[in-house]
Order: C-alpha cells, then structure tokens, then sequence
C-alpha cells in the first residue's frame, strides 16, 4: 500500500520533498529513501532522490487506473514504434538489396 501510496504522490507531482513522503507513508525520516529505492526496484517510478534538498525528482510512474486516456496514450506510442521498426526493415531491406547488386557485379567483373 505504501508502494501504491508513493506512486500517487508521483502522478501528483514531478518534485516530491521528503517531509511529504514521510507524512502520506507514515513513515520516519531515515526510511524515504528506502521506500524510493523499494519503488525504482519495482519498476514503479524512475526518479531521482535530491538528498542534499530532500527532494525527489520523478521523471515516470505507473499509472494506477488504465482508463480510455491511457490506452489511447499507448495506442499512438505502439503506432510510432511500428513506423519506425517498419522504417529500419526497409533501410535494412534496400542495404540489403544494394550490397547484393555490387557483389553481383563484383563477382563478373572479377570473372
């Protein structure tokens, strides 16, 4: 619950301080960043932890809900990745083609 309760707080913000965490956690100061490092390992939230500001600095998290808005977030960035793996296969596909044109000739010129 706590690992969900973090998660939360991350959706809510990109900078979490530390007293925030300990107050919504109910936990003591010396254990944030635990629970920080407990979330990363989880592949949770990828973040950076501020000590010397106490800070958290949350680049991604997990969403807890996956509503219409999410699928829809997931199905255009499944699109885009489809472009691009389709336009690496034929960048591969026509090197392909021209590598096997030039040991062509290669091979009569040699003969």
């Amino acid at each position: 619950m706590r690992l969900m309760s973090l998660v939360d707080l991350s959706n809510e913000c990109g900078q979490i301080p530390y007293a925030l965490i300990e107050d919504t956690l109910r936990i003591n100061d010396d254990e944030v960043e635990l629970w920080v490092v407990k979330a990363i390992t989880a592949k949770l939230i990828d973040c950076k932890m501020d000590q010397m500001n106490q800070i958290v600095i949350v680049s991604r998290c997990s969403e807890r809900m996956f509503g219409q808005h999410q699928w829809q977030t997931l199905r255009t960035k499944l699109a885009t990745w489809r472009g691009n793996i389709a336009n690496v296969i034929s960048t591969i596909q026509a090197n392909k083609i021209t590598e096997d044109g030039s040991q062509a000739i290669q091979s009569l010129m040699i003969r």
